[in-house]
């Protein structure tokens, strides 16, 4: 009864009624006129049945987030500082400002690296769009919240791109000498995040965190298409273009 409850579940909030849609009307659909359109639902919901399963998702994934591993405690003993990168806020909700999802995964990362191995923490992220607040100043507020010195963590406030994030933040590390840094920011974003920095002169050393991929086997659950699937699909699709097209512009590496 448990796994036929989650299935129901699923299904009800999945995007399983509309590939079922797509693929019966490209199986089902007569005449000369729909034959175009038959061929293209039934591609169209296969594709999308694909994209919005946790198999596609894992491999995905991998192709992004293995190229570059976490860092050992050694080369993070070594570094000088951490960095950690923007991902975002959600401004006058009930509670205030705060960081959005993977922001707040990336802090929770800091925090722990910082109580094993305490140093300087540089946080970067500006006003992106039109917000009133800098992404930085909120999660500072956050890591001094959770009883890291504020003399400890500095902030940068003009970067909205990951290429600004490490042009700006480059002038505040070059002006205290630090070299080498222990780099945090979500998986998926860590390799075009690590390239770009290195492309400054920095030693990265890579402190990943938020994977989308998993390593578990798999059970009919993962086989049930899901919404979040489909986003963790773009977000890597994102990243891809992202890596091709700071290559092409010569940011990286």
């Amino acid at each position: 009864m448990f796994i036929l409850g989650k299935i129901l579940g699923l299904l009800v909030i999945s995007p399983t009624i509309f590939i079922a849609l797509f693929i019966f009307t490209g199986l089902f659909s007569n005449g000369y006129n729909l034959k175009k359109i038959k061929k293209v639902s039934f591609v169209f919901g296969i594709i999308l049945y694909a994209f919005t399963i946790r198999p596609t998702i894992d491999i995905t994934a991998k192709l992004v987030e293995n190229r570059s591993k976490p860092a050992t405690t050694a080369e993070i003993q070594k570094a000088e500082a951490y960095v950690v990168l923007g991902g975002g806020i959600m401004e006058k909700t009930p509670i205030g400002d705060i960081p959005s999802e993977s922001a707040s995964v990336r802090l929770m990362h800091a925090a722990v690296l910082y109580n094993d191995h305490p140093k300087k923490i540089f946080i970067t992220g500006g006003k992106v769009t039109n917000q009133r607040v800098s992404e930085s100043s909120v999660y500072k507020s956050v890591l001094t919240g959770l009883n890291i010195p504020r003399e400890d963590i500095q902030i940068e406030e003009k970067s909205r791109t990951t290429i600004e994030n490490a042009r700006y933040m480059s002038e505040s590390l070059k002006m205290v000498n630090i070299k080498s840094i222990v780099l945090v920011t979500s998986a998926s974003h860590m390799t075009r995040s690590r390239m770009t920095f290195e492309k400054y002169g920095f030693n990265v050393v890579p402190a990943p965190c938020g994977y989308i991929q998993n390593q578990k086997s798999y059970d009919i659950l993962d086989f049930i298409p899901r919404s979040d699937n489909l986003s963790y699909f773009m977000r890597l699709m994102w990243e891809f273009s992202g890596i091709i097209y700071y290559k092409l512009r010569g940011y990286l590496q």
